[in-house]
């Protein structure tokens, strides 16, 4: 339940103070976790992407966020988004829909999309509409037909919209990516001296390049002995591997059950040691 008690004026405030405007760092969503009274699977998470804390609302909001996060094809994410409520008054009238009005109240809603994605084309760049849904909502009506309001308002922008449910997101691909991702340096976070991670994972992209299909040594396993040859703490080599993989320098099949377990002959490195770059490959997301 929302703490905010909505009229007229408050969405002008709101309005007023930036909410739901900007991109990248500089974006701030409509809603925020602290607007509810009861925050649930809400949460806040940290993004390098985009260099802000994003605001999400239930798990599948954060699967896809995850999801989106690490395609490069997507180089920004805005959730929360609102719409034009002009124009979704307008489209609710022309489907002959009741437009959401806030609990209690005569004040239209201004609705939101859950994402709002600006992705890299090869003309340049675009937008996709996502809306993250539970199976049990797909029988909704009221959720059906505000779905519908979004689904024609982003039709006549001509922005792409697609409605995700969380029995479609796969699952383990999402659980590896989440788990590359928690290797990365956190907010706060400082290094046991300056360019400690930096060499040795050029060290470890110096010796993976070496490594071939063959090889039956699992990735756990070689991380261990790592650790032990470079004298640095336990778990310190597969955190560098897994950061070798955020940076797609080492590529790995994303939908293994156990990446750790894999053997290193599975994994592709895709650059030498110092000049780490992303390339294509059939690993590749």
């Amino acid at each position: 339940m929302s703490r905010i008690k909505w009229t007229e004026k408050k969405i002008a405030e709101r309005q007023k103070a930036g909410y739901g405007e900007g991109s990248g760092s500089a974006y701030n969503p409509w809603l925020e976790v602290f607007d509810l009274s009861s925050t649930g699977r809400s949460r806040r998470v940290w993004s390098s992407k985009t260099g802000r804390a994003h605001h999400l609302f239930s798990d599948v909001e954060h699967d896809i966020f995850i999801a989106a996060e690490w395609s490069r094809s997507v180089i920004d994410i805005r959730e929360q988004y609102p719409l034009d409520r002009e124009i979704t008054q307008t489209v609710a009238h022309d489907l002959k829909i009741r437009h959401p009005h806030y609990p209690g109240t005569q004040v239209p809603t201004v609705m939101t999309v859950d994402f709002l994605l600006t992705v890299r084309t090869a003309d340049g760049e675009d937008y996709i509409a996502l809306n993250a849904k539970r199976d049990e909502e797909a029988e909704d009506e009221i959720s059906l037909e505000k779905l519908e309001i979004q689904r024609s308002y982003f039709q006549a922008l001509g922005i792409p919209h697609h409605l995700i449910y969380h029995s479609r997101i796969p699952k383990q691909k999402i659980a590896n990516i989440y788990w590359i991702r928690d290797a990365q340096l956190k907010t706060g976070e400082t290094e046991p001296h300056a360019g400690f991670y930096d060499q040795l994972k050029s060290r470890m992209a110096g010796e993976l390049a070496s490594y071939d299909a063959s090889e039956a040594t699992s990735l756990a396993a070689y991380c261990a002995s790592f650790d032990a040859r470079y004298g640095v703490e336990p778990g310190t080599g597969l955190r560098i591997a897994r950061m070798l993989m955020q940076e797609r320098a080492l590529l790995a099949n994303l939908n293994s059950p156990n990446l750790a377990n894999d053997p290193i002959g599975s994994f592709l490195m895709t650059s030498r040691a110092g000049r780490l770059r992303a390339v294509g490959g059939k690993n590749a997301v």
